[in-house]
């Protein structure tokens, strides 16, 4: 029963319109905005067609549960609150109404939405958002409603009273010619004392006519204010104009003030200063180009360009709109909305900039840095690249393959790799003979990571490292190898008459010697590891798009991390103030890169600050732990740091191991220890409990470092 009176007012086939229109504008907006802004990026066309239908069943569905109550909710107050009578008590029972059935419908679809397909973003955070969008939706919708309710009565009260007046007037004239027909001649005077009579009765009711008519305009009136109230709310400024030499406007909201500068009226049938007058010079023939063609094909049309403010400043703005034709299919006006995109196009120049510091930092890389697309081609190279392999062609149709910088027998491990990587499959990093600008031949180290980018595999992204120089030092380890023990051989030839106790002690000397050899041999591999340089690099490009702020925190961090391993790789020890900045500078990067599922605390006395110890090595059993354990948000891996009785440095994590071990080579532990044993009689422990891993390392004073 109540559908039905709720429909004599405003028929389905009208509701249904505006609830389709509203939510398809609705979708096209927030789908855009969330795009553009980074929030949920859409990647292909298909998606993005496959995001509004689901988006439009939605805010069909909310549509319609949010109509039906409006309207009863306006019948409601128009029959106890008019606006004439109880405006502000209205105002307040129909915004309390309105936010109760926004939040309430928002809530039901939010859920069912989320019950269906899981939202990629938190679900509280989605019903707040939700919640405001459907608000202010609900709030333009019910002035819609109010706005058409209240034209419908307006007009039904106009042909009601016209229909009245008509059929007064025709039943009075009926009733004249009966009694004239019945009593002409006895009852002329009679009768015209009667036809006075009703004469002041119609012109009493053609008076009361007249006052409600103009209550009806008065009505009329206050539509025409909340509907321009409505388009001053809207995020543009919404025209009507004459397809002529000048765009004439026939009709624009007020909010292009807040666009241009000036207002409505400055523009309206005023062939002076036209719309098109304060558009870009330069912008001009760009957008008559673009509406004529939309014109030809009767679509619409939307594109961006410049205008310039009153005040001299540059605007950029977005223009939508459509031609309007009339009864005979001719072109009548161009309706449309003009909307301020100035931040966004900020925005974009900021992104670029963000990129070019990108670039900039690749290019401080003292090693060559590349990104291969899916064909295996070089697209992206730092300045370092272009000196060891040359630079890259500028035209992208003749882009050079990476396997022309190798030798031809390299070439099949490396095709392997880059399957196996297009795969989503791991890499290990493997020795190549590269193939330099100059012709010359260089054994390398490559290390390379899948690009992915919206969830897919896009290429391949590594760096380059020069390893002619370990080859030496491998070649030179190898010749002192067999020198100490062509060495040894003679010594024990020469000296087989000697005491045992003299064979054992040059026997722990040449010991004593190949472990140190091997030992800085080690050090020498483990000073920079480039697997953690390519997952920093991996979140340094995710952050430029989205925090560019944040990505410049993030290089200055990452350009410190380097820069001390750079300049301590040679020292035997370093005060722990030296490695705790180190330290705060490499925690900085792990809390981007692993976002609050590490969580470490250190407590430690400035007391200490000035005791030495092995540099790198609190980062190597931090690394250490990363790898062999697993971690969420949900369970951390806590690790707490601090100085003992013993003066001993103990770091601590629990344990929660990988399922799938990797195989653990402990090389870098035994690094550790074979460093200490080095510059002190005094060797770091390493302790595994149920619960626990535990790495205590001495701390050593500087004269006692000295004196030992």
């Amino acid at each position: 029963m109540i559908f039905k009176q709720i429909h004599k007012l405003l028929p389905f086939h009208k509701l249904f319109k505006l609830v389709l229109g509203l939510s398809l504008v609705l979708q096209v907006v927030v789908i855009t905005y969330n795009h553009f802004s980074g929030y949920h990026e859409l990647n292909n066309f298909s998606e993005y067609i496959w995001r509004l239908i689901r988006g439009l069943i939605y805010s069909m569905i909310a549509g319609f549960c949010i109509a039906y109550p409006d309207l009863y909710v306006i019948r409601y107050l128009n029959r106890n609150f008019p606006w004439s009578q109880a405006a502000l008590k209205r105002v307040a029972i129909q915004f309390a109404l309105m936010l109760l059935i926004a939040v309430s419908v928002s809530s039901l679809i939010t859920s069912l939405a989320h019950w269906i397909s899981t939202y990629r973003q938190g679900l509280p955070n989605v019903l707040f958002n939700n919640a405001l969008i459907y608000s202010v939706v609900n709030a333009f919708l019910m002035s819609i409603l109010e706005a058409w309710i209240y034209l419908d009565e307006s007009t039904k009260e106009k042909f009601r009273a016209e229909e009245l007046q008509q059929r007064l007037i025709a039943e009075a004239a009926n009733r004249a010619r009966a009694e004239a027909q019945i009593q002409l001649e006895e009852e002329k005077n009679k009768y015209a004392q009667k036809l006075i009579a009703q004469e002041k009765k119609l012109n009493q009711y053609l008076e009361e006519e007249i006052k409600k008519r103009e209550a009806i305009s008065r009505k009329l009136n206050e539509s025409r204010e909340q509907l321009n109230s409505i388009l001053l709310n809207l995020p543009g400024a919404a025209y009507r104009c004459y397809f002529d030499e000048h765009y004439t406007m026939k009709y624009i909201s007020e909010k292009i003030f807040d666009i241009s500068g000036y207002h409505a009226s400055e523009f309206i049938n005023n062939e002076s200063l036209t719309f098109f007058s304060i558009i870009h010079p330069d912008d001009r023939d760009f957008v008559r180009k673009n509406i004529e063609e939309a014109i030809l094909k009767k679509a619409h049309y939307e594109f961006e360009y410049r205008i310039l403010h009153k005040s001299g400043q540059r605007v950029w703005v977005s223009e939508n709109g459509k031609g309007i034709d009339n009864a005979q299919g001719e072109l009548s006006f161009l309706d449309g909305i003009v909307v301020d995109i100035s931040l966004r196009k900020e925005a974009e120049l900021k992104a670029r900039d963000s990129d070019k510091k990108y670039k900039d930092l690749m290019d401080l890389l003292p090693q060559p840095v590349f990104e291969l697309n899916l064909q295996g081609e070089i697209v992206l190279s730092n300045k370092a690249g272009d000196e060891f392999f040359g630079t890259l062609p500028g035209n992208q149709e003749n882009r050079q393959s990476a396997l022309d910088c190798f030798i031809e027998e390299d070439r099949p491990r490396i095709i392997e790799n880059f399957k196996k990587s297009s795969r989503g499959i791991a890499t290990e990093p493997g020795e190549f003979t590269a193939i330099k600008k100059d012709g010359s031949l260089c054994p390398v180290m490559v290390f390379g990571n899948p690009i992915v980018r919206h969830g897919e595999i896009v290429g391949r992204r590594g760096i380059i490292i020069d390893i002619s120089e370990r080859k030496k030092q491998e070649l030179k380890l190898l010749k002192a190898k067999e020198e100490l023990e062509r060495i040894n051989n003679q010594l024990e030839q020469h000296v087989a008459e000697r005491t045992k106790q003299l064979t054992e002690a040059n026997t722990q000397l040449l010991k004593v010697q190949k472990e140190n050899l091997q030992s800085q041999f080690e050090v020498l591999k483990q000073q920079v590891n480039p697997h953690f340089l390519f997952n920093s690099l991996n979140v340094l490009t995710s952050l430029i798009k989205i925090d560019p702020d944040l990505a410049e925190s993030f290089t200055e961090q990452l350009s410190k991390v380097y820069r001390y391993v750079l300049e301590n790789k040679e020292k035997d020890l370093v005060s722990l103030s030296t490695e705790l900045d180190f330290l705060n500078a490499y925690l900085f990067l792990l809390e981007i890169r692993f976002m609050k599922k590490i969580n470490i605390r250190i407590d430690i006395e400035k007391s200490y600050f000035e005791y030495q110890i092995l540099p790198i090595a609190i980062q190597l059993i931090i690394e250490n732990a990363i790898k062999h354990n697993v971690f969420s948000k949900a369970k951390p891996l806590n690790m707490e740091i601090y100085v003992d009785k013993e003066q001993r440095l103990n770091i601590v994590n629990n344990l929660n191991l990988r399922e799938t071990k990797l195989v653990s080579t402990g090389v870098g532990l035994e690094n550790i220890k074979r460093r200490y044993a080095l510059v002190s009689e005094l060797m770091p422990e390493f302790i595994k409990t149920g619960e626990q891993f535990i790495a205590r390392l001495p701390l050593l004073k500087a004269e006692y470092t000295e004196n030992d």
